[in-house]
């Protein structure tokens, strides 16, 4: 069995009704999600969250007056507010909501970052969210999975969003819809673990999980990190992965490291080793992934070292990444980006050109105000 059809107790293709063992969503969803839900239900069901994490602190009335909405909902049904602590898929993590957990449905399409930790995470719209709050339980059509092996040990400047933006890559061709990636052989710690299944999203899987070797697959992956060269991803889409030597020099007119791809300590830690004692030469934004990964930040002098290099840091949350607010791409602007998505329009203006990269390509780019391979460059 894959370890898919393990969790779910079914096989491939088959349809199954399961238990939800948490809901949650955030303020970009969860208004949708309340007039879903007060159509067919009374009573939440569910052990359920929600998050303030994409538009916080409230930037404008409008927002505010729906982050109003979702407060008093969620008061009348006993649901617990997060609010500005933090992305919601890291808090769910960082909180151990999702321990012993075997399916988590989630308003965001960047739910299966839990399957670093083993869960069946899938991101449903307003209505099935709806449904699994009203219910606590969910239908699933049991997805087919495709195995990812990695095999050696990376260099020093790769990090998992460069295996990331391969496998994606790699993927472009093959028909991706309503399957599972399975990572095996993870040589990469939790922190990137969560990178993995986070971005597994980008080569529209159904979700992402890592665990022991399993059979079954419908198509076999191996990635061979040793050989790996840092990558960027090129607009308009995360599968234009290429060698970041292919496009080294090219301008850029803002860094942004951060989201709930590339917000957490490990991600900053490497990139303030880059920055440490330098100063940056374009606009660079870091935005942690929690209120927690800030902390440690400041603790252990990460923060100095960053302000010292130019860098501004945000408050947790996810700050540029879906172009609202702190960090807005203007028109015909080029930004080098840690998050998962690089579509026209996504960080701002349609005009906007977006590439991907690892921390430590950001890091180094910011250095020269250009893509810089990490190999070469710092």
């Amino acid at each position: 069995m894959t370890l898919v059809e393990d969790i779910l107790g079914a096989r491939t293709g088959e349809t199954v009704v399961r238990k939800v063992d948490l809901v949650y969503a955030h303020d970009g969803t969860m208004p949708l999600i309340i007039e879903a839900f007060r159509k067919a239900f009374t009573q939440v069901r569910a052990n359920a969250y929600v998050f303030f994490d994409h538009v916080f602190p409230a930037p404008t009335v409008k927002v505010a007056n729906l982050q109003k909405e979702i407060r008093d909902f969620a008061r009348e049904h006993g649901i617990p507010v997060i609010q500005g602590q933090g992305i919601c898929h890291q808090l769910v993590f960082e909180m151990g909501l999702a321990e012993n957990a075997k399916v988590v449905v989630g308003a965001d399409s960047h739910t299966p970052t839990l399957g670093a930790l083993g869960v069946f995470a899938v991101g449903m719209g307003a209505t099935d969210t709806a449904v699994a709050l009203g219910l606590g339980k969910t239908w699933l059509r049991v997805p087919e999975s495709v195995a990812v092996t990695f095999e050696g040990r990376p260099s020093k400047s790769v990090m998992a969003a460069d295996a990331m933006i391969s496998v994606i890559t790699s993927l472009r061709d093959y028909e991706m819809n309503y399957k599972a990636i399975e990572f095996f052989n993870v040589p990469f710690e939790l922190d990137e673990r969560l990178t993995l299944t986070n971005f597994s999203v980008e080569a529209n899987a159904k979700t992402g999980i890592i665990g022991d070797y399993s059979e079954g697959h419908v198509k076999e992956l191996v990635v061979d990190l040793p050989s790996l060269p840092p990558m960027v991803a090129r607009p308009h889409h995360p599968s234009n992965g290429v060698p970041v030597d292919d496009v080294e020099g090219t301008p850029v007119d803002q860094v942004f490291i951060g989201s709930c791809t590339n917000g957490r300590f490990e991600h900053i830690m490497r990139a303030a080793e880059v920055l440490a004692g330098e100063e940056v030469a374009v606009r660079t934004i870091i935005g942690p992934a929690s209120i927690n990964v800030y902390r440690r930040m400041v603790e252990t002098g990460i923060a100095k070292v960053l302000i010292d290099a130019g860098a501004v840091i945000l408050p947790p949350g996810c700050g540029p990444c879906l172009g609202r607010h702190m960090g807005v791409a203007g028109d015909g602007e080029r930004i080098l980006s840690t998050t998962n998505r690089n579509f026209q329009g996504r960080m701002g203006s349609p005009n906007a050109e977006i590439y991907l990269s690892s921390p430590i390509t950001a890091a180094t780019s910011a250095l020269y105000g250009e893509i810089t391979s990490p190999e070469g460059g710092a």
